[in-house]
């Protein structure tokens, strides 16, 4: 038994190299050019939205895609998962984290050991939902002032080479990522102690409940969930899923909070999905003075449109037109009440921390008129 756990460790030392072997042999350039694009990307604004799966993050990633002076790019560190689907979740933190610092400091090279190619801006994951790459440069589907339009862009940019998303990203004023397979905030810590970096977290939070409810409509995250669940065979039990999601993001929460004296200082949020539908123009106010941002009265109409399921229905994927208030309550009819039992106590850390009501009976959980979401004001630290 001694010598197979033994095997077992040295098996993950040696993956482990072969990972960091992998990705140096790509992202090893010329010291001066290195030290210029340093020199060129200092003035950019770095943020990166740190959440967990189904909990509203692409609705936030587009409040900043939106915006003409944001390069966004949505879940690139899905490509290394995708490239490494049978290892355990955090030893892909590393290989993430480096790619998320080579986004930042627009060197899109690093995505080579992780895509089959990168010929077109199309090999990267949901590349039409990124408004970058649909206007110039990188694109002329759109201007760059142009709300984002999926068909048009997936018509006319699909075969916009791949060089164009490192032009494209050297052009903004600010650079923001959306990634939902962080589980420990402390990996991150080099890039936040990183003064070229200036790196800022926006951690977002949602009612567990809510996000059980969201992906048993979703069939999409079978892969994921084998990765979470350590590449284990078979199909993931939903509720060790959730164990690990509500485990992350109260670590994620509290680790924040130990060392918001320290570097942390005004670079660490965390906001609860539920209260910024609840008031969607107020918060992203917040959210954009937080970035050092501006909303324009376009983006302000968008913002209203979409939360109040005014103007023409999206199809596909990705859909935000629609009352985005009821969203909030949909597990509360979805979800017998045998299962928000078994997941309050999986996730009871979690909705106390984030300030979430457990419901004791079946008729609490269908009386809408009872308010589940405990009153808390945004943590910024």
């Amino acid at each position: 038994m001694t010598g197979t756990r033994s095997t077992y460790y040295w098996y993950l030392l040696v993956l482990n190299a072969i990972l960091m072997i992998l990705y140096t042999s790509y992202t090893v350039h010329d010291r001066t050019a290195h030290t210029s694009l340093i020199t060129k990307r200092s003035n950019q604004t770095h943020l990166l939205i740190l959440t967990s799966w189904r909990s509203g993050s692409s609705f936030v990633g587009q409040l900043f895609n939106q915006n003409p002076n944001v390069f966004y790019l949505f879940e690139p560190t899905k490509h290394v998962w995708s490239r490494f689907r049978n290892q355990s979740p955090r030893l892909l933190h590393l290989p993430m984290r480096d790619l998320l610092k080579s986004i930042f400091m627009c060197d899109m090279s690093a995505f080579q050991p992780y895509l089959s190619r990168t010929r077109f801006i199309s090999d990267l994951f949901m590349w039409h939902e990124v408004r970058a790459l649909c206007s110039p440069p990188a694109c002329k589907a759109l201007n760059r002032s142009d709300i984002i339009d999926r068909p048009t862009c997936k018509k006319k940019c699909s075969h916009s080479t791949f060089d164009k998303v490192e032009e494209a990203c050297k052009t903004y004023s600010h650079v923001v990522v959306k990634t939902v397979r962080f589980l420990d905030l402390k990996v991150l810590y080099p890039l936040l102690r990183d003064p070229q970096l200036g790196l800022k977290i926006l951690h977002l939070v949602r009612d567990p409940r809510a996000i059980l409810s969201s992906r048993e409509h979703f069939s999409g995250l079978w892969g994921d969930n084998r990765v979470l669940c350590r590449g284990k065979m078979g199909k993931p039990n939903i509720y060790f899923v959730m164990y690990e999601i509500c485990r992350a993001q109260v670590n994620i929460h509290q680790t924040a909070m130990r060392d918001s004296h320290h570097f942390l200082n005004n670079r660490y949020m965390m906001i609860r999905f539920e209260d910024l539908v609840n008031d969607p123009l107020g918060y992203i106010n917040v959210l954009y003075d937080y970035a050092g941002l501006s909303m324009s009265p376009m983006i302000k109409s968008w913002v209203h449109n979409i939360t109040h399921n005014v103007g023409p229905q999206e199809k596909g994927f990705l859909s935000y037109t629609r009352d985005s208030m009821k969203t909030t309550q949909i597990w509360r009819k979805s979800l017998s009440f045998q299962k928000v039992n078994i997941l309050q106590e999986v996730c009871k850390q979690a909705m106390d921390v984030f300030g979430y009501q457990h419901v004791k009976s079946e008729e609490e959980q269908k009386n809408l008129l009872l308010d589940l979401v405990l009153p808390k004001t945004i943590n910024l630290f």
